[in-house]
C-alpha cells in the first residue's frame, strides 16, 4: 500500500503549515483594506492551525480533515459575503471538495475511522451557490480596491489549480503504484521474493508464440521434510528463503513452481552458457553451502531434471518431461542433474501417472504434506476441486478398456486445460483432485463453472462416441482459516 501513516502525517502536515501561512498573507490583506472582522476571523484560523498539527502528530487524522473542510468552508463564505464575489474566495471549495475526497480515500487506505465527505461537499455547494444568490440581492459590506480584487482572484486560482493538480496526480500515482504492487503480489511467491507459477504462464504465452528454442529445468529441495521434522517449519522456511536468494540471482529466470520445486527457463544460446554446465553449478553451489538455522548445522542438496523445448513443441509436455526427470533423479540418488530419462530405471518415475501424464497419488500425498505445513505456518491459500468420472466400468465393458482409457484421458485433458496454473492429481482410478494456487485461486469460482459447462457439453453432443461424452461429479473447497489440515478441506468438497 503505498500510503502509509508516515507519508499520511507528512502531507497533512504539510497542507497545515501552507494553509497557516496563507491565513498569515490573508491577515495582511484584510488589515491594509481595513475589513476587521476577517482580520480576527483569520487570527483564529492562525491558531487553527498551529493545533491542527497536534492532531497530526497525535494521528486524529478524521478530525484534522473535518475541521480544516469546516474552517475553509466559514472563512471563504463569509469573505464572499463581506467582500463580494469578485474577490474570487469562492473558488476555494471547489479545491477543498477534490482535497476531501483524497483524505476520505486516504482513510479508507489507512483503517481509520470513515467519515465520508460527500455531505460536506454538499454543504460547501450550497455555500458556494448561496453566497451568490445572497450578493446577488445585497451589495457587500466592504468594497475592496480594484488592485486587491485583481491579486485575490489570481491568489484563488493558483491556490485551486496547485490543489488539483497535486492531488488528482498524486491519486493517479497511487491507483499506478497499487496496481503494480497488487500485479506483483500476484505474480511472486511471498517467502522467497521469485516468480511464481501464474507468472511463468505469461512467459510460456511468450515462448510459444516465438521461435526461439530454450532449456528448461525444474528443481526439488531433496528430502525436505526431514528438514522440517528435524529442525522445524520456521527452519524450512530459513531453507527456502536463503535458496531463493540464491537462485534469484542467476540470470537465467528461475520461479518457485510450487513447495520446494523451483523451475528454471533459458533461450538455448551456445555461445551464452552450456544449460547442464550452468545447472551443475547451482547443484554444487547449494551443497558446498553450510545453513545454520538456530545453532543446527546441516546441509542441503537439490536435484534437477532438463528438456528441450523447440519452436512448435508442446511445452506442456516439456515441462512433464523434466519432472519426470526430475523424480527419476530423486529415486535413483538425489543430487543429480539428470538430462537423459533413459538412463534411469522406468519404474523410478513414481510421481506421474502412465496413463494421464498429470501427477499421481504419491505426488498427491507429497503434495498434502506441503499444503498441512502451509496451514500449520497460517500462509496456506488454496482450493480443491475434486473431480469423480462416472461410468468408466460401462465404457470398459461396450467397448474395451482402450476405450475405457481414452475415456478417462480425455476427462483429465478437460481438468488440466481449464486448471492451466494448478497442479492436477490422478488420485484414484477414476478420481481427480485439482489443488488450486496462483491465479486459479482467484478465477476459481469462473475456473469451476467452466469445467462443469465444458463438461455438460460433452455429455450433450449426441454426434461424439460414448468415450468423448464425459459423465462426471465435480465439487469444489476453499482453505478457510479455521482449518485445522487438508483433510478438513478436502472433507467439504
Amino acid at each position: 500500500m503505498f500510503m502509509n501513516m508516515k507519508r499520511t502525517k507528512l502531507v497533512s502536515a504539510g497542507i497545515a503549515i501552507c494553509f497557516l501561512l496563507v491565513h498569515v498573507l490573508m491577515i495582511t490583506i484584510f488589515y491594509q483594506c481595513e475589513v476587521y472582522p476577517m482580520v480576527y476571523f483569520n487570527i483564529f484560523s492562525i491558531c487553527y492551525y498551529l493545533f491542527s498539527l497536534f492532531l497530526v502528530y497525535k494521528e486524529w487524522l478524521p478530525a484534522f480533515a473535518v475541521t480544516v473542510y469546516l474552517e475553509v468552508a466559514l472563512h471563504m463564505t463569509l469573505a464572499v459575503l463581506l467582500t463580494g464575489w469578485g474577490s474570487g474566495f469562492q473558488v476555494t471549495l471547489i479545491g477543498m471538495n477534490v482535497l476531501a475526497f483524497y483524505a476520505e480515500y486516504t482513510g479508507r487506505s489507512l483503517k481509520l475511522k470513515v467519515i465520508r465527505v460527500m455531505p460536506f461537499c454538499i454543504l460547501g455547494m450550497f455555500l458556494y451557490l448561496g453566497s451568490y444568490v445572497y450578493l446577488h440581492f445585497n451589495p457587500p459590506a466592504y468594497a475592496l480596491p480594484e488592485k486587491a480584487h485583481f491579486w485575490l482572484t489570481l491568489l484563488w486560482g493558483v491556490i485551486v489549480f496547485v490543489i488539483n493538480l497535486f492531488v488528482l496526480q498524486l491519486l493517479v500515482y497511487i491507483a499506478n503504484t497499487s496496481e503494480e504492487q497488487q500485479e506483483y503480489q500476484l505474480s511472486h511467491d511471498k517467502l522467497t521474493g521469485l516468480p511464481n507459477r501464474y507468472y511463468f504462464s505469461s512467459v510460456m504465452d511468450t515462448i510459444k508464440a516465438g521461435r526461439d528454442s530454450y532449456w528448461i529445468a525444474i528443481a526439488d529441495i531433496d528430502n525436505f521434510k526431514k528438514i522440517n521434522d528435524s529442525y522445524g517449519h520456521n527452519c524450512g522456511d530459513h531453507v527456502l528463503r536463503t535458496i531463493g536468494e540464491m537462485l534469484g540471482q542467476k540470470d537465467p529466470l528461475c520461479c518457485r513452481w510450487g513447495g520446494e520445486e523451483f523451475l528454471f527457463v533459458d533461450k538455448i544460446c551456445k555461445k551464452k552458457y552450456d544449460p547442464y554446465e550452468f545447472l551443475e553449478g547451482v547443484r554444487k553451489q547449494i551443497e558446498a553451502k553450510s545453513f545454520e538455522y538456530e545453532g543446527n548445522k546441516f546441509r542441503v542438496t537439490m536435484t534437477f531434471g532438463m528438456s528441450d523445448y523447440e519452436a512448435g513443441d508442446d511445452i506442456e509436455a516439456v515441462i512433464r518431461d523434466a519432472d519426470e526427470k526430475l523424480y527419476a533423479g530423486k529415486q535413483s540418488g538425489k543430487n543429480k542433474v539428470v538430462l537423459v530419462k533413459d538412463t534411469i530405471p522406468v519404474d523410478a518415475t513414481s510421481y506421474q501417472d502412465q496413463l494421464t501424464r498429470v501427477k499421481n497419488r504419491s505426488a498427491y500425498d507429497k503434495m498434502v504434506e506441503s499444503l498441512n505445513w502451509d496451514i500449520q505456518k497460517k500462509t496456506a491459500q488454496f482450493g480443491v476441486v475434486r473431480i469423480n468420472i462416472d461410468g468408466v466400468s460401462d465404457i470398459n465393458e461396450k467397448y474395451g478398456n482402450d476405450k475405457g482409457n481414452a475415456y478417462i484421458s480425455g476427462a483429465c485433458r478437460i481438468i488440466c486445460n481449464v486448471f492451466v496454473n494448478s497442479q492436477v492429481f490422478r488420485i484414484g482410478g477414476d478420481e481427480f483432485a485439482v489443488i488450486i494456487t496462483n491465479r486459479d485461486y482467484y478465477d476459481r469460482d469462473v475456473l469451476f463453472a467452466s469445467l462443469q459447462s465444458r463438461y455438460k457439453e460433452r455429455l450433450e453432443d449426441s454426434a461424439a462416441p460414448p468415450w468423448k461424452r464425459y459423465r462426471t461429479s465435480c465439487g469444489m473447497s476453499i482453505y478457510e482459516a479455521s482449518d485445522k489440515d487438508y483433510t478438513e478441506v478436502f472433507a467439504r468438497v
